[in-house]
């Protein structure tokens, strides 16, 4: 897992799943600060009873994704593990704007997707950790 056929990690992936989260991250900033600014226009909208609570989570992600893509961009391993438990959490938190923004929301989650993908399939999560000591 995490390497080519000549043995060597495909970095390219992994290069791509940080890119992904540094634009998730800023998307979700962003995001996060306009239902913060403007809370009633999501009123009944989405499962959360606390609007900006919701905006203020999602803007906490959005600043955790942009940090890990750059702990990615310096070969942190442990960022690449955070990275997926990060998108995770990004999926699961877009996943509750599916009943009024389902395109927009499918759109993230599907780059969450592949953001896990580039981050597992391609890292090096497994190839520093999956091998025993010595």
């Amino acid at each position: 897992m995490g390497t080519n056929s000549s043995g060597e990690r495909n970095q390219s992936w992994v290069d791509f799943a940080a890119v992904m989260l540094l634009i998730a991250g800023i998307f979700d900033i962003i995001y996060g600060a306009a239902t913060i600014g403007s809370s009633d226009y999501f009123v009944n909208k989405l499962l959360y009873w606390n609007m900006e609570g919701w905006g203020w989570s999602i803007m906490i992600v959005g600043v955790i994704l942009v940090a890990t893509a750059w702990f990615i961009f310096q070969g942190n391993v442990y960022a690449e593990v955070f990275g997926v438990i990060v998108a995770v959490a990004s999926a699961f938190l877009h996943a509750s704007t599916l009943s009024f923004s389902p395109i927009w929301s499918l759109i993230v989650m599907i780059v969450n997707i592949l953001i896990i993908y580039g981050l597992v399939v391609h890292g090096d999560i497994r190839g520093r950790w999956g091998q025993p000591a010595g």
